[in-house]
């Protein structure tokens, strides 16, 4: 007779000092993904005063047991929050492309239990509305972020020295 795994539940969780270099390995693929280029220096800089101040900065972590699976950030301002750094392994993501279609491969991703973890971490701080930064072209973002509803509000232009 076949025995059926039952699959470990995620736990979303707070950041600690330990959580530095799974941190820093889903970093360096979102920056791959966005056409980044990785600053070690004020990535390490950054997660340090993220994670140590708990009263403006969330910093959460997905775990299938002892397997990152995601993170994100969570950033307050007074009333406007700011929503950084989501990453999701392939395996734990929504969807998946099957030619030209995309096929939902659950009910709700993890993407989705992380946003809706950010959005009660800023209501509670006092925020009443959420921002994010994006780089245009960046399509699995722009799908999480467009099924919560968010829309272009600024464009913001850069260039190089």
């Amino acid at each position: 007779m076949e025995t059926i795994e039952e699959e470990e539940q995620v736990e979303i969780r707070l950041m600690d000092d330990l959580d530095y270099e799974d941190a820093t390995k889903f970093m360096l693929e979102l920056c791959e993904i966005a056409g980044s280029k990785f600053d070690e220096e004020r990535w390490e800089n950054a997660f340090s005063r993220r994670v140590s101040n708990p009263d403006r900065y969330c910093c959460f972590i997905a775990r299938r047991g002892d397997k990152p699976v995601g993170m994100l950030f969570a950033e307050t301002n007074g009333e406007i929050g700011q929503i950084t750094n989501l990453y999701v392994i392939p395996e734990e993501r929504y969807s998946e492309i099957v030619g030209p279609m995309r096929i939902p491969m659950k009910e709700k991703g993890l993407a989705d239990t992380m946003m809706e973890t950010a959005f009660d971490f800023l209501r509670e701080h006092g925020c009443k509305e959420a921002w994010i930064n994006l780089k245009k072209g960046v399509k699995p973002a722009e799908i999480v972020y467009s099924r919560f509803g968010f829309v272009e509000k600024f464009t913001v232009l850069s260039k190089k020295l």
